[in-house]
């Protein structure tokens, strides 16, 4: 029995890393809102994202109120693109405008600061299409 319970294991872990080694976007949702690392720090592109065009937003879900500063995207090459977050209170979730995106794959660096002059930052990669 146990044996057989292995077998059928092993055959499933092979068939689906068949499955995902025949498509180079697995394990990639599009603007999906990645599982909360263990920081409690989510994004929207999610880190890992691939978007099907230009994402309009970016944004960040923190564990308590923090104020969201700069946004710096970069690509390759390219000049880093730095967006400035317009003045707005402290919150869970904050976020800024992007300009359109080419697409590229690019690196969203991001500042905040806490009610208390904390700083924090972090940075994801995404893909636009």
């Amino acid at each position: 029995m146990i044996r057989t319970a292995a077998l059928t294991l092993t055959t499933a872990l092979a068939l689906a890393g068949t499955a995902a080694a025949q498509d180079p976007h697995a394990g990639h949702h599009p603007q999906a809102q990645a599982a909360a690392p263990q920081s409690g720090i989510t994004t929207v592109p999610s880190d890992g994202a691939m978007t099907q065009g230009s994402p309009e937003r970016f944004s960040v879900t923190f564990p308590h109120a923090m104020v969201l500063k700069t946004v710096t995207l970069t690509a390759g090459s390219q000049e880093p693109i730095v967006v400035t977050a317009p003045a707005a209170p402290a919150a869970a979730t904050v976020g800024v405008a992007l300009p359109r995106l080419a697409p590229a794959t690019y690196t969203a660096a991001w500042t905040a600061e806490g009610a208390d002059g904390h700083a924090m930052s972090g940075s994801i990669s995404f893909m636009v299409h």
